[in-house]
């Protein structure tokens, strides 16, 4: 049974994965991803905006 959630967990999330990479909402994502960890770094740095 734990093997059978197992697989069903990892088919899901390829899916999700696919979907992710088909949706034009995408691009959308990684540059909001890239906004942050922009933000993150500068915080790092100790300099504001």
């Amino acid at each position: 049974m734990k093997i059978w959630i197992g697989s069903v967990l990892v088919i899901a999330l390829l899916g999700v994965g696919f979907w992710l990479l088909l949706s034009p909402s995408f691009k959308k994502v990684g540059d909001t991803a890239q906004k942050v960890k922009k933000y993150i770094e500068e915080d790092d740095d100790g300099s504001k905006h």
